[in-house]
């Protein structure tokens, strides 16, 4: 078995695999806690799916410098001395290269997802994440990461417009998800926030996806994954496949790879 941990700002996704799908388990990334309270968390996942040997083989993504020597403590137990955790950077990829120009500052997550999406679909494709951030990210047919953007996700844009401001609400985001499509057309402030964030941060995506065609003269595939894909997915004009577990399938095919 292989244990797949990704570090993200807001959550924490342990994926467990014993064929290409995983069983997820998520904590909170904050605060952080001790080498054996993650140990503990890690037994409890694999009781929870019923797993009776410990893992043999760990990888582990991380976005957050604060946890990442925590969880390599905590993997290095589990799978022992001789098996170190495969920690994500650019060069875990040996068959994906790199169009940018300091390819040791990617986010871990955004290579894992990218390479995950370019391995399962094929490219060109685009990879967008729907996470504390939103990012954009492109890999061509034969497997370049090419580069891609990033904007605020829709809770941290909803924290800066309340923040910001003297009188802006915190909305529940939950309320998109309840209704079946949620209006341009805002008749209260909170419908006109979460209008603006929404459909905002689609039209953001379009545009991104537009554009980078323009200069690339091809197009591409387009996955969604990230912890807001749900709602957003109804409010992108092009989508071709969802993957919740994109980032740790990713890790998983680099890790076989490596």
């Amino acid at each position: 078995m292989l244990i797949a941990i990704n570090i993200g700002n807001s959550s924490i996704n342990m994926g467990f695999f014993e064929g290409e799908e995983p069983f997820v388990l998520q904590l909170p990334t904050h605060p952080l806690r001790g080498v054996q309270d993650y140990l503990g968390e890690i037994e409890k996942g694999l009781e929870k799916y019923g797993f009776t040997d410990r893992p043999g083989a760990a990888v582990l993504c991380s976005v957050v410098p604060t946890h990442t020597g925590t969880f390599e403590e905590a993997l290095g137990l589990i799978v022992g001395a001789r098996k170190k955790p495969l920690v994500i950077g650019y060069r875990s990829t040996r068959d994906m290269k790199f169009a940018v120009e300091t390819p040791g500052d990617l986010g871990a997550d955004r290579i894992a997802a990218a390479y995950g999406a370019w391995k399962l679909y094929g490219g060109p494709v685009a990879v967008v994440d729907a996470g504390t951030a939103t990012t954009v990210n492109f890999v061509s047919f034969d497997g370049v990461f090419l580069g891609g953007a990033i904007l605020p996700g829709l809770t941290l844009m909803r924290d800066s417009l309340s923040t910001g401001t003297a009188k802006l609400p915190i909305v529940e985001l939950e309320r998109v998800e309840r209704q079946k499509l949620l209006s341009p057309l805002g008749t209260t402030t909170s419908g006109s926030i979460l209008a603006g964030i929404v459909y905002g941060t689609a039209g953001a995506v379009a545009r991104v996806l537009e554009e980078a065609e323009l200069v690339r003269l091809e197009k591409s595939r387009v996955v969604l994954t990230g912890g807001h894909a749900d709602l957003l997915a109804p409010y992108l004009k092009r989508l071709d496949y969802r993957e919740p577990a994109l980032v740790l399938k990713g890790m998983r095919l680099i890790y076989l790879n490596a």
